[in-house]
């Protein structure tokens, strides 16, 4: 009984996407708890940086393209830590605009590479699940672009930082809502009615994919 259970633990910790999976639900298991010491912003910064290196691991499948993804995911963190160290209005709006659209780019990518497969495998279901919660980080990106753009998008109970917009987000992926952060303009319910809707979806397609590329499997074991 422990040898299948060993096995399946090798496999999926050997899947390129599970380290992406598992640093992302570190950023919620860790951060509160390290955040009280430190200030929580630099504590979200520092675990999303993290997942930005997690994703070059994950999204590049050619040789030739890891160096420009890692190259990109450097000018991203670098965005980011200047936006952090150098707070201003520049630095601000690049520091969102290169994070939105890296994590755009990581989810796009892994979306191709789940339409693209045939079998289903510990690294599909992990990448699966990768997409899931990287939708909920882009969205939170989003949010904080919007609430950038017109101030005053959000009505939030605490602080309006990065770590309330992921909070925000996942809250709404997952159709929570608790209430306690509500959009209050039309851009941003616009965007959360996109994110529930996306998020829904999401989970049905991929669940009727993974149904019915295992009957297939089974299908064909069964007939050889």
């Amino acid at each position: 009984m422990r040898r299948p259970i060993k096995g399946m633990i090798d496999v999926i910790l050997k899947a390129r996407f599970s380290y992406l999976f598992f640093t992302i639900i570190l950023l919620f298991l860790l951060r509160p708890f390290i955040a009280g010491a430190v200030a929580v912003t630099f504590v979200t910064d520092i675990f999303l940086w993290f997942i930005i290196i997690s994703c070059v691991w994950a999204v590049y499948e050619k040789r030739k393209n890891q160096w420009v993804v890692i190259a990109i995911a450097a000018t991203v963190i670098l965005a980011d830590l200047f936006g952090f160290l150098f707070p201003s209005a520049v630095t601000s709006w690049a520091s969102q605009i290169a994070v939105f659209f890296f994590l755009g780019y990581a989810v796009i990518n892994i979306l191709f590479y789940l339409a693209r497969q045939e079998n289903v495998t510990a690294d599909m279901i992990m990448a699966g699940a990768s997409e899931y919660v990287l939708m909920g980080l882009l969205w939170a990106s989003l949010y904080s672009l919007i609430e950038t753009i017109y101030p005053g998008s959000f009505n939030f109970a605490g602080a309006k930082n990065r770590a309330g917009f992921i909070y925000f987000s996942f809250v709404t992926l997952t159709t929570t809502g608790y209430g306690d952060v509500l959009p209050v303009t039309e851009q941003a319910r616009s965007l959360a009615i996109l994110e529930t809707l996306i998020g829904q979806l999401f989970i049905a397609i991929t669940v009727a994919r993974l149904v019915s590329l295992y009957t297939v499997s089974g299908n064909k074991q069964e007939t050889v």
